[in-house]
């Protein structure tokens, strides 16, 4: 896909996913009564508002970085090994797809501006998937009245609908690192 659609993508769905999840709450509770999440209910709409403007400025910086700056990657021993890629490029050696998986989840990376480039590809498709899922609760809970997920959302407070983030993350991720690998490679045999 063009690096151009990706990084317009990257700035209007998580625009209009926050908005969209904002509205839904405000249609639901204009008091903040219903809110979930104790944090953000102290905050009130101006400070969820002013919040939610300041990650998504955030997230469309880190994007932004990747459109205009694309990191000069090196490639592994073995070309067509994505994982190798992945762990030579972020952390400077290569390593085996489960070292490299522990290490990701556990390590800070060495090679920083891959690491931010990817974090606002990755939070951008986090933020668009989390509001819908956040915008799926308001009515699944309040409106659709949906007795197994007003049992799994109460019963695990908060943390039920947005543990279901952990996938998608790992998924977003790999994409990354597998597009930017066939981007690279096809960089390389151009030239």
């Amino acid at each position: 896909m063009n690096r151009t659609l990706i990084f317009i993508a990257s700035i209007v769905a998580p625009t209009v996913a926050r908005a969209a999840d904002i509205g839904t709450t405000y249609a639901f509770t204009p008091d903040l009564a219903l809110e979930g999440n104790p944090a953000m209910a102290s905050l009130g709409f101006p400070g969820i508002i002013a919040l939610n403007i300041a990650i998504v400025v955030a997230v469309s910086l880190m994007t932004y970085y990747w459109w205009r700056h694309p990191v000069d990657c090196k490639m592994p021993s073995n070309m067509d090994d994505t994982w190798a890629f992945a762990s030579l490029n972020y952390f400077g050696a290569e390593y085996p797809r489960r070292t490299f998986a522990y290490k990701f989840m556990t390590k800070f990376p060495t090679n920083w501006p891959l690491a931010i480039q990817m974090t606002g590809l990755v939070l951008s498709a986090i933020l668009v998937v989390g509001s819908c899922m956040a915008i799926f609760s308001w009515f699944a809970v309040h409106d659709w009245h949906l007795p197994w997920y007003r049992k799994a959302y109460f019963g695990t407070h908060f943390a039920f609908p947005f543990l279901l983030l952990l996938p998608v993350f790992l998924a977003v991720t790999a994409m990354y690192f597998k597009a930017e690998h066939a981007r690279f490679r096809a960089e390389r045999n151009g030239k």
